[in-house]
Order: structure tokens, then C-alpha cells, then sequence
């Protein structure tokens, strides 16, 4: 395939992918113009940062390599601090606090069962002694909180609780850590594919699916759903079980080695049915909108 082909279905794919998004933006009431400072913002970063340059390339060059003015890019640049930062959630903690309540013997019963436990009573064995493997010095309470709000854990009487989840849960489309978890699961699949998309790299990431050749009738979509939901979940949970074994500081591995984020991602997906009408089918005429 040529190279013009390529781009050509290069621009299909990232229209598809950014039909999502936009859907999301427009939902969340995020402005084009707020979009496009963006994505501004991202080809300047990654011009100066990922792209292979012998000497730090000049704001000129980055201007020609992005089609960005000059200007343009002078703003990113000199503006890369304004950009929307926000400081991390609880998630990862709470993931890893479930994640050691299962994993950890001194937390489990008989048969890898995680006990129930109290807030701070026994000390050695207590959701404080349990959260201070993750993180010593924040507070308890507020752990907790989290993990009862998210449904991730129980009551069990007045003074003990349960984890009914071994995968935290996040019911509110609106909570900061279920769209911190859109963000990075994006990126992450982002990363994957353009990593598996560039030439350099021989060997590729794991990048598998599987779906009906034939499509699959409309009343059986549940019944797969919870099919794979239950199978991928057997298949995470053996994954969770040797990233314990392989992840604690006193492994194998040496205190100094270089430590990456790295897993597995399993999704679920149902492609829109049916054909779709043109735009100017489904708004109203330029006359109109004009007159308004």
C-alpha cells in the first residue's frame, strides 16, 4: 500500500476513533475551540519530545513539522503550564488496597478468602495496618470512604468490613476517578496500537480480539456479554495473582531496577447497527440556521 493510501485510511481510522470522543466532549459541554488548544498542544509536545531529532529542534522547525504558525507554537511552548493538570485521585490506591486485601496471606483466610477487618483493631492485622502497606501516611478513613461509596466493599456489623470486589468499582459516570480511568485506559490503548504501528518495532504488543465473522443476532449480545464478562475475569484474576507474585519490592528483582506501569486491558464492544443517513439529511438547511 502506498503511502497516500495510508494516510488516506490513517485519516478514516482517526475520524471513526474521534466520533467517541467528540460524543463524550460535546456531552461534557467541552468547546471545539478548548479541543483545538489541545490538540495544538499535543503535536507540539510530541514533535519536541518523540520524534528522533540530532540536536533540539528550533521552534521553526517544530512550526514546519506541525504546520502550526510560528506563533502557535511560541504559545504552546511558553504556555505548556496552563494546560488542564489535575492532581491524581485515590483509584490507584484503592485498586492496589483491594488488590493486597486478596493477594496478601496475612489478610486472607482459609482458601485465599480476605478476612473481614476491622478499622484499626488488631494493629498488625487491621484496614489501617492493610492500607499502610500501600501508603503509610494517608488517612484511613478517607480510604475507606472511598471503597464503601464505590461498592467495592461492605459493612459486616458495626465494627468490621467486607470486600465484595476483588475490581474497584465506580457506579457514577460522573466521579473524577471513573473519568481519570477513560483517560489513562485511552491512552493506554492509544500507545499500544501506535507503538504496534510503527516500523521499528519488530516485535509487537499484545493486541488480539475476537468478534462473530458473520455478526452475531441481536438477542444473543447479552448472553456474550456475560459469557466473556465471566471468562475475562477468570483470565484477570490469574494475571492479578502473578503480578502479585512478581510485583513486591522483595522479589527477585533489585530495589534499583527501573519499575514500568504495565498490564492487561480487556473491553467489551457492540458496533453501531445499521446504515447511517448523511449530515445534511439529519440537520436543518444552511438558509435556516442562517436566519436564526
Amino acid at each position: 500500500m502506498s503511502s497516500d493510501q495510508s494516510r488516506i485510511y490513517l485519516l478514516g481510522a482517526l475520524r471513526r476513533a474521534l466520533r467517541s470522543l467528540a460524543r463524550l466532549m460535546i456531552r461534557a459541554g467541552i468547546r471545539f475551540d478548548e479541543f483545538s488548544v489541545l490538540i495544538q498542544s499535543a503535536y507540539v509536545e510530541c514533535a519536541v519530545r518523540d520524534l528522533e531529532h540530532l540536536t533540539p529542534p528550533s521552534r521553526s522547525r517544530i512550526s514546519a513539522l506541525t504546520v502550526l504558525t510560528l506563533r502557535q507554537v511560541n504559545h504552546c511552548i511558553t504556555h505548556e503550564d496552563d494546560m488542564p493538570s489535575v492532581d491524581p485521585t485515590l483509584r490507584a490506591m484503592l485498586v492496589e488496597v483491594l488488590h493486597k486485601w486478596h493477594t496478601v496471606a496475612e489478610y486472607g483466610g482459609p482458601y485465599g478468602i480476605p478476612l473481614e477487618l476491622e478499622l484499626s483493631n488488631p494493629k498488625d492485622r487491621c484496614l489501617e495496618s492493610l492500607i499502610a502497606l500501600v501508603k503509610p501516611d494517608v488517612n484511613t478513613k478517607a480510604v475507606l470512604a472511598e471503597l464503601l461509596r464505590s461498592g467495592a466493599v461492605l459493612r459486616a456489623g458495626e465494627r468490621r468490613f467486607r470486600p465484595v470486589s476483588r475490581f474497584l468499582m465506580m457506579p457514577d459516570p460522573n466521579s473524577p476517578k471513573l473519568i481519570e480511568r477513560f483517560g489513562m485506559t485511552l491512552s493506554r490503548l492509544a500507545g499500544t496500537l501506535e507503538y504496534n504501528l510503527n516500523p521499528k518495532h519488530a516485535e509487537k504488543r499484545l493486541d488480539r480480539r475476537v468478534h462473530s465473522d458473520q455478526g452475531l443476532p441481536m438477542q444473543l449480545v447479552p448472553a456474550f456479554e456475560a459469557y466473556a464478562r465471566s471468562r475475562a475475569a477468570d483470565l484477570l484474576l490469574e494475571l492479578d495473582n502473578w503480578l502479585a507474585a512478581k510485583s513486591e519490592r522483595n522479589s527477585s528483582t533489585s530495589e534499583t531496577d527501573a519499575r514500568v506501569d504495565s498490564g492487561v486491558n480487556i473491553f467489551f464492544y457492540v458496533e453501531p447497527f445499521g446504515t447511517e443517513e448523511p449530515l445534511r439529511a439529519l440537520s436543518g438547511s444552511s438558509s435556516s440556521a442562517a436566519k436564526r
